[in-house]
């Protein structure tokens, strides 16, 4: 055929005159980052004529090269040494308003990392598909082996170099390595010494026989299949020339009959005995095997071993060779097991060590990077084997050994260094049950700790899936190869790393932990008080079923709950799997819950939620659970009056859509432009400005509250319609808003709400606004003696701020909220609670009634560290938990397993204070943002460092300061229990910066 361009004017040929090959594929292109990638590699395996092992190492080097270029423009992190990485600093922490372990502040950071870790995912997965023959090792080329040798030795010292000079790339340029061969000087050797033995040995070489067959096929194309070939070879000759032994060895190297004939140089017949010295041809190809093993098979470890020695100190070598010798990875119980284990890492933090000293030389990182792969596997063999180990300080030992070997080949990842420093300074007084009060904080501190490891491990897990799993995919169907084989093939890379070995010493210290501390298997987030009967549906997560209307009553065993989603309508209980993929108990998801009634539980135990998925996915099942934290599901007849139930939901859907949507943006209610508190009532501010202008004078004088001022109802549309953005806004978001109709689909909403955000942010700041809250911060500061408010505020800041705050009005979370309540976007007004932004060393919410048991002489409480939204935000992890009896002391429910703490800033904070709480049938608690003049400073916490983790005299102490605050705040509001939340400043006062009655 002829192939010509679209207009028909011009037709294609090579340059070379010759015929050309077109790949046309019906599977498409890739759609991702680094298409180009994907495409040169595709194209390289599919239509290219020629290919071979060293060729795809030669494309390979082309395209990290190439990548190299690329990158040379992106930032740099300092590395830190291996002293620093595994270093516990045991001082107590002091606050400040820079964390002493910051988030990543580098520039494009998150951008630089996931195009990095796209490219390379891409070689891996290439190279991964070679290392299982997923990919051809010869096609139309012959290949010397002192070539590929050669080669090979050239690309894997070009990973060593690779994985020197760029961190964030470690664990994939090592895992790239382990699937390639050694390289070496031997390549020659395979070609010259097969012959030296032929011709030892009388074997002739005669066109058609075996062993020419295999010389032929050695001389042009050596392929590490060629070691399973010899094995099978010295097999047949031992057992005095059984052929059922030659083709089982070939089978365990995933050789059969039609693999031979397929090489180039094809190996079709049967070996022979030939008749000669048995015994000495044995002893030549077991040592010819050696030279096979040492260009081919880098991965085992006394041939590693060997082949490192000239570099290696002698203790290390030392060291490695008693593991050689320590007869595998077999036991006979936990303890000899356990004893390997630790042998194991002991090489391992050895090399380590070497591996993250500056001046290690490429060559060297090379050798130890291949050992440390296979001591990987070996550890990760033997934590499958201890399947009945359950003693919790073998365990612990275990998972920071773990631990210490992800840090070396992560070091950019500074959240797992946090981990390592806490584990290795409080995982072993835990494990001994012999830290805090004894057993029960013991276990309690050691499961916060497990469950922040747990959630890095299952979002590596995930990240590896997501850049895998579809490449895989994709390749797969463009080489043919089996369906089951890319259906397994994330799931087998993880299989042998130190992240699926970390969760299975996870899942073994779970049970043992919850059974010392006496946790029950649920959470109750949200409860009921009567059973509740729906159809058990299961979902990945809660945000991908946003827009849906349950007709029927549903019950939902969800995936991930992050806390920001609304409860679908129809849906009478949400179930979620694990705590890794769980919502706080203050999130806005848990909020709405409670407002509505909604049943809302956490498992902490997997075996339970798997078997709900196998009993009872689409039945109609009944749900009761107990404060307690028991929660039971059963099978129940579905009933006959589900029509009329489904009725009932389809009468709410129409009810909100027949909702007008019109909002208000040019009605300024008579308002001033900022009002003191002392002017506060319930026309012109929310119930949180209020709230806390009421209870001031009612606290005691060691109960503080922040200096504040408001911007009443209607300063927004006050702002809208001066002159500075009448013109210029007004009239553009009215059109905008205009778009917005009952039956709107979210999807649609959201577009156009984030247009409307745009608007708000082009606004300008009136004169008259500005001046308005400088007068009134001033006469607070002089009721006061101080002005502290006023001296923190900055106009160009404080109109940033305010704009984000009325921005967060157009949004997605109110518009599904008012539909569900029926309520139109006019009944909603905002005002901005402004307050100085105390320095908060720790922040903390109270229920002065424990929502779990309903008792109301218990309050229950929650405590982070730095500011307190991570607390009521979507911050994984959970907060150190307590509750306290009226009369009684502090009682820990659960330690501090968050990652993150926000250090605050000496600057204002910007409320949002709606009257969502107010209005009927709607609760819009969480629905709006609150900002800071500046941002926070996150960091990535290590709780070894404080006080009110280690020090427990002080927590306790604390911790009871706080709950009789709590009960203070209520009694200044007439006994009505209440939601409080609060912080505690650099000097351990108490602050209460907002309070409104529990729902």
């Amino acid at each position: 055929f002829v192939m010509k361009n679209s207009t028909g004017t011009e037709w294609f040929k090579p340059r070379s005159g010759g015929d050309a090959t077109c790949r046309f594929s019906s599977f498409g292109r890739w759609k991702g980052e680094w298409a180009q990638v994907a495409e040169r590699i595709v194209d390289q395996e599919v239509s290219s004529s020629q290919m071979s092992l060293r060729k795809r190492y030669e494309n390979c080097l082309e395209l990290v090269d190439e990548w190299e270029k690329q990158s040379q423009g992106m930032a740099m992190r300092k590395l830190r040494s291996w002293n620093t990485l595994v270093h516990v600093d045991s001082s107590k922490a002091v606050w400040s308003r820079m964390p002493s372990m910051p988030l990543m502040d580098v520039p494009g950071e998150g951008e630089i990392q996931a195009s990095t870790e796209g490219f390379w995912s891409w070689i891996f997965v290439w190279q991964r598909f070679s290392f299982q023959r997923l990919l051809t090792w010869e096609r139309n080329t012959c290949t010397q082996p002192r070539m590929l040798a050669g080669t090979t030795n050239q690309i894997t010292s070009r990973m060593a170099e690779l994985w020197k000079a760029h961190p964030r790339c470690r664990m994939w340029i090592r895992w790239t390595l382990a699937t390639m061969g050694r390289g070496g000087n031997a390549g020659q050797q395979i070609r010259d010494v097969i012959l030296d033995i032929m011709h030892a040995h009388e074997i002739k070489e005669i066109h058609g026989t075996y062993f020419e067959q295999w010389h032929q096929k050695l001389h042009n194309n050596t392929t590490p299949e060629d070691i399973g070939i010899c094995r099978a070879i010295i097999k047949f000759l031992q057992t005095g020339g059984n052929m059922s032994e030659y083709w089982k060895v070939l089978a365990d190297h995933g050789i059969d009959k039609a693999r031979l004939a397929s090489y180039s140089r094809p190996i079709t017949t049967e070996p022979n005995c030939p008749n000669c010295d048995r015994g000495r041809l044995i002893g030549d190809l077991e040592r010819y095997l050696g030279i096979l093993r040492s260009v081919h098979d880098a991965l085992d470890l006394q041939l590693a071993l060997d082949h490192a020695r000239p570099i290696l100190p002698g203790d290390l070598q030392g060291k490695l060779q008693g593991i050689c010798n320590m007869g595998g990875t077999g036991f006979a119980n936990t303890d000899e097991g356990h004893g390997k284990f630790m042998r194991v890492f002991e090489a391992r933090e050895h090399m380590l060590a070497l591996l993250n000293k500056k001046d290690t030389q490429p060559n060297v990182i090379k050798d130890l990077l291949i050992l440390d792969f296979t001591l990987e596997t070996q550890q990760s063999v033997l934590v499958q084997g201890m399947v009945s180990e359950t003693r919790l300080v073998q365990l612990s030992d275990q998972l920071k050994c773990l631990l210490t070997a992800l840090v070396a080949h992560m070091p950019t990842e500074d959240e797992l260094q946090a981990i390592l420093a806490d584990w290795t300074l409080l995982a072993p007084p835990c494990a001994q049950q012999k830290w805090g009060d004894g057993p029960t904080e013991s276990a309690l501190m050691l499961k916060a700790m497990c469950d922040r490891v747990s959630r890095v491990v299952g979002e590596l897990s995930d990240t590896y899936q997501t850049l895998m799993g579809p490449k895989a995919a994709f390749l797969g169907v463009q080489v043919e190869a089996p369906k089951r084989t890319i259906d397994v093939f994330v799931d087998e890379v993880l299989r042998g790393t130190s992240l699926m070995a970390m969760g299975l010493v996870l899942q073994r210290m779970e049970p043992v932990l919850r059974t010392l501390a006496k946790l029950p298997p649920w959470q109750m987030i949200s409860t009921i008080d009567k059973p509740i009967q729906g159809e058990f549906k299961l979902i990945d997560k809660m945000l991908h079923i946003q827009d849906k209307v349950f007709e029927t009553p549903t019950i939902l065993l969800s995936g991930a709950v992050s806390g920001e989603e609304e409860v679908p309508d129809g849906v009478l209980g949400v179930l979620v799997r694990s705590a890794r993929e769980a919502p706080d108990i203050l999130s806005h998801c848990a909020v709405r819950a409670r407002n509505f009634g909604v049943l809302l539980a956490t498992c902490f135990d997997p075996a339970i939620s798997e078997q709900l998925a196998k009993d009872f996915e689409g039945k109609w099942v009944e749900v009761r659970c107990k404060l307690d934290g028991t929660l039971t599901v059963e099978e129940k007849q579905r009933p006959a009056g589900d029509a009329a139930k489904a009725q009932a939901v389809a009468e709410d859907a129409a009810r909100a859509a027949a909702t007008t949507v019109k909002m208000n943006l040019t009605d300024t209610l008579g308002c001033k432009w900022c009002i003191r508190p002392d002017e506060m009532d319930k026309i012109q501010v929310g119930s949180k400005s209020l709230n806390l202008a009421l209870l001031k004078p009612k606290l005691p004088k060691d109960i503080l509250t922040p200096q504040a001022v408001a911007l009443p109802y209607g300063c927004m549309q006050k702002a809208l319609t001066d002159p500075a953005n009448s013109d210029s806004v007004l009239a553009k978001l009215q059109e905008v808003l205009s778009k917005l109709h009952p039956k709107t689909s979210n999807h649609d909403a959201q577009a156009i709400f984030e247009e409307a955000q745009l608007l708000i942010y082009a606004m300008h700041m009136p004169d008259a606004l500005k001046d308005g809250m400088a007068e009134a911060m001033a006469n607070v500061g002089a009721q006061d003696g101080e002005e502290r408010v006023k001296a923190l505020f900055h106009p160009r800041d404080a109109w940033d701020a305010i704009k984000g705050v009325w921005a967060s009005l157009f949004a997605i979370r109110p518009w599904i909220s008012l539909a569900k309540a029926g309520r139109s976007f006019h009944d909603l007004n905002m005002a901005v609670l402004v307050q100085e932004l105390v320095e908060a060393k720790y922040a903390f919410v109270l229920h002065t009634i424990n929502p779990f048991t309903h008792d109301k002489d218990e309050l229950y409480g929650e405590l982070v560290a730095g500011r307190g939204e991570t607390l009521v935000g979507n911050f994984p992890g959970r907060a150190l938990s307590f509750t306290m009896r009226r009369g009684g002391e502090p009682k820990l429910v659960s330690f501090l397993s968050k990652s993150v703490a926000l250090h605050t800033q000496h600057c204002l904070i910007f409320r949002s204070d709606s009257n969502g709480e107010d209005l009927e049938g709607f609760a819009g608690a969480g629905l709006f943002e609150s900002v800071c003049a500046e941002d926070d400073k996150g960091g990535h916490q290590r709780v070894h460092r404080m006080s009110v983790i280690t020090d427990r005299a002080y927590r306790q102490k604390l911790l009871k300061k706080i709950a009789e605050t709590g009960w203070a705040v209520e009694k200044a509001f007439d006994g009505i229990p209440q939601d409080i939340e609060g912080c505690i400043d650099v000097q351990d006062r108490v602050f209460i910066v907002q309070s409104r009655p529990q729902v």
